[in-house]
């Protein structure tokens, strides 16, 4: 009764914008929260080498850098396959989610932005099946194993959080949006500690990315999956020069 009860209104257009249920609200808040133990806080998806290199020296070019990740880098790949693996989900498509699980390991330009991707997916899975069970989940862990993938090859990311998303009712649209706030805000905070930034400047940072976010969700829902790519040629170098530079506090 509570989850039909208490509907939020939809933020955006079409059939992927339904409301959300408080119920299903606060499950995605705590999946989502810093608290929640996928280990966010170590992974800067470059952007450690991007300061080193003077590319991100204040909290504009931080800005401008995010803007970039999330248009036409991992923010645009993550958030179609989020896409794909949803529907497939929600349509009880097992090839289709096969496929999203497949594609989400071939997108990655770095063995650092994998690694990234990869640890998240499965630490939000173990924390997701130890404390908060979810039906269903059963028959799409046979699809990943089935899939032939070696058992320490866990899922991405960002179809873990879609899984998990569909599989309590959450429309596709608002869980995208929530998966890539959650995204930007991780990065932000990395920013904050490396440029160094004060709290206020982190948060002008994200506040200014808040459109950029819902920009990027949208573009995502309608892309089609024949679009599926990134072009973010200077995040992927400086994840590349990343796994050799001296000193470091990021793992990727």
């Amino acid at each position: 009764m509570g989850e039909d009860r208490h509907p939020l209104p939809r933020s955006g257009g079409g059939p992927g914008w339904g409301p959300v249920s408080t119920t299903h609200l606060t499950k995605l808040l705590a999946w989502l929260s810093p608290s929640f133990p996928v280990g966010g806080f170590s992974y800067s998806h470059g952007i450690e080498a991007a300061v080193e290199q003077g590319l991100v020296r204040d909290r504009d070019t931080l800005a401008r850098w995010m803007d970039g990740i999330l248009r036409h880098g991992a923010g645009r790949t993550d958030g179609m396959l989020f896409v794909a693996a949803h529907r497939a989900v929600l349509a009880g498509d097992e090839a289709g989610f096969a496929w999203a699980v497949e594609r989400a390991d071939a997108m990655r330009a770095t063995s650092e932005t994998a690694l990234e991707s990869r640890a998240q997916g499965q630490a939000f899975l173990i924390a997701v099946r130890a404390a908060w069970p979810l039906d269903g989940m059963e028959r799409w862990d046979r699809v990943i194993a089935d899939t032939g993938r070696p058992v320490a090859r866990p899922v991405a990311y960002a179809v873990a959080v879609a899984l998990a998303a569909a599989l309590i009712g959450v429309p596709e649209g608002p869980a995208l949006s929530a998966y890539l706030h959650a995204f930007a805000a991780n990065l932000v905070s990395a920013g904050v500690r490396l440029v160094p930034l004060g709290q206020t400047d982190g948060q002008k940072a994200l506040a200014a990315l808040d459109s950029v976010v819902h920009s990027a969700a949208e573009a995502a829902l309608a892309a089609p999956l024949d679009d599926l790519g990134s072009r973010a040629m200077a995040v992927d170098w400086t994840s590349m020069i990343h796994e050799t530079q001296y000193t470091r506090l990021f793992r990727s």
